[in-house]
């Protein structure tokens, strides 16, 4: 049940129309059956996962939002609030309950799910070459190359964090061939957000395998320095001679994003401890002087910034109170791992680029709430086996 809902996600976000579609409806109606299931038999899945009791605030919060939501917004913003605690509810249990009566079995097929996806979109390739580029970018089977990128990225975590816990889970050569799969998709997809966060990953998990206090002061020093950072990043990309490669144009230019982030401030004004329900910003971007607007300032698409749009969805109450959920999940799982800080700065820089963590139906964030959920869960990694980060 819990892979077909992934696989599911995963056909949402194409771009063929007939398998937009059907998978846009059958997500809706797969995330209800699981949780109908989950409420059915309770008995089933106990323990309780407690990861659901963390964003409880946060829940509250969105609740209470949608009564500030656009009248012709309004069912959406339900639909969408209650799809995100229904995600939050089942997949931590199903995680928990499918290693309890699988144990590595379950994890070698997830594993090999998320391959098969990656894999497929290099055998289209050689079969339609069109069908997995767009705008001369690589974008395998998914709806565009960043999300190509962002799968990527959280199928890395999911497979370190699962290598960690089996060591013998997979043969040498299967690593190789997944992790250089996962590599080769980062880079051929060209999105910069998922390359630069898994630097950003190595660069925390050699400090935090060193010591978890250097690695908190190895974090602090970079946050202070993000905007001398980001002043010289230009110029550092093109040292190494890689302007082409990552658009440093583009960056320059800020992508649009600049634009975007304005304008949702803007709004944000209007609603700033409260929000105007989930899908408020789709809502807000897809207004049509909206969009004239926009694109005359040379901007498509939403806010590409997943706490912006929390923050005009839920306002800064809503925000605060979903990063508490998160913060407090990794906090719990870095007393039984290294891992979870690099995971979650990694995840943190590549949602501050796009919105895909505050969709609840899509391939990505259940992906992040599987791994949150194996590291953070005592069931799974008891606190006192602590995981080692691997060099």
């Amino acid at each position: 049940m819990l892979f077909g809902f992934v696989f599911i996600l995963f056909l949402s976000d194409s771009r063929q129309d007939s398998i937009h579609y059907f998978a846009r409806d059958a997500k809706e109606i797969y995330i209800l059956m699981l949780a109908v299931f989950l409420i059915f038999n309770l008995t089933s899945f106990l323990p309780f996962n407690r990861l659901f009791t963390r964003f409880i605030p946060f829940f509250i919060i969105a609740v209470v939002c949608i009564f500030n939501t656009p009248s012709d917004n309004l069912y959406t913003s339900i639909e969408k609030t209650v799809s995100y605690i229904l995600l939050l509810l089942a997949v931590p249990n199903y995680v928990q309950r499918a290693h309890l009566d699988h144990g590595r079995n379950f994890y070698r097929a997830l594993l090999y799910l998320c391959f098969g996806i990656l894999i497929s979109g290099f055998i289209l390739r050689f079969i339609d070459p069109l069908a997995v580029v767009r705008e001369d970018r690589y974008q395998g089977l998914f709806g565009n190359p960043n999300g190509l990128g962002i799968f990527s990225l959280l199928f890395f975590f999911l497979l370190t964090i699962s290598l960690e816990m089996y060591t013998d889970l997979l043969e040498k050569r299967e690593k190789m061939l997944m992790y250089g799969i996962i590599l080769l998709s980062i880079i051929m997809s060209g999105s910069r957000g998922s390359l630069f966060a898994l630097v950003i990953y190595f660069v925390f998990s050699f400090f935090y395998r060193k010591s978890p206090a250097l690695g908190t002061i190895v974090a602090v020093i970079v946050i202070g320095s993000y905007g001398y950072i980001s002043a010289h990043l230009v110029q550092v990309i093109n040292l190494f001679g890689l302007g082409d490669y990552l658009r440093v144009y583009t960056l320059e230019q800020g992508s649009g994003r600049f634009v975007a982030w304005d304008f949702s401030w803007q709004h944000i004004q209007e609603s700033y401890w409260f929000g105007r329900g989930f899908e408020y910003t789709e809502y807000l971007f897809n207004i049509p002087e909206n969009v004239i607007y926009l694109q005359a300032l040379g901007h498509q698409g939403n806010a590409h910034n997943s706490y912006i749009t929390l923050w005009l969805d839920t306002g800064l109450v809503g925000l605060v109170t979903y990063l508490f959920g998160i913060m407090s999940s990794v906090f719990k799982a870095s007393r039984k791992t290294r891992l979870a800080f690099p995971l979650i700065f990694a995840a943190i820089f590549s949602s501050f680029f796009e919105s895909w963590l505050t969709a609840s139906l899509n391939p990505f964030t259940i992906m992040l709430f599987i791994t949150l959920s194996i590291i953070s869960t005592d069931v799974i990694i008891p606190e006192k086996t602590a995981v080692a980060v691997p060099v």
